[in-house]
């Protein structure tokens, strides 16, 4: 075997090996986004599964900001919180003394309220600031994920428009 002989099977098995390494980390990539897309996906409905039951028994708006808004409850004294820290980038829900960290590595977070038609066999709806006569409340967020310290994935919009059913 001769020196040009080994030079030239060394670089083509360099070659392969770059190659496959390439294929290999750029696969391990695609694994590790599909995997943070499905769980915040999973985090994001049950998110809004959670949001939906608490919300629908609430007996009625007490205040809203654009990152925090209060409900009353059916048992009076326990109010329902949802707050939206941007530091921390979590959306939680407070309920009778119990913290609840609801979506984690979310980007942003805006609640608006919608008020009441008052007009007969009309459905739309309309933003309003008035707490008393708010009807249903719209959540919108976006959350991210970071691979190997890079923040890669991110989701599309979510959005949720509630309705407050129990209302006095």
């Amino acid at each position: 075997m001769t020196m040009v002989e080994m030079l030239v099977a060394v670089g083509i098995g360099s070659l392969v090996t770059i190659a496959l390494a390439s294929l290999i980390i750029y696969t391990a990539r695609g694994f590790g986004s599909l995997s943070n897309y499905v769980d915040m996906d999973k985090q994001s409905r049950n998110a809004l599964d959670v949001m939906s039951r608490e919300i629908r028994s609430a007996t009625g708006l007490r205040s809203a900001t654009t990152n925090e808004i209060r409900f009353d409850t059916p048992a009076g004294t326990n109010s329902l919180r949802y707050f939206y820290n941007a530091r921390d980038r979590v959306f939680t829900q407070f309920k009778s003394g119990t913290r609840t960290p609801l979506l984690t590595g979310c980007d942003e977070m805006m609640i608006t309220i919608y008020g009441r038609n008052n007009v007969s066999n009309q459905f739309s709806q309309f933003v309003t600031t008035n707490v008393g006569g708010a009807k249903m409340v719209q959540f919108t967020w976006t959350c991210s994920r970071t691979i190997i310290g890079a923040r890669l994935n991110t989701e599309s919009v979510q959005s949720a428009k509630i309705v407050i059913r129990k209302q006095n």
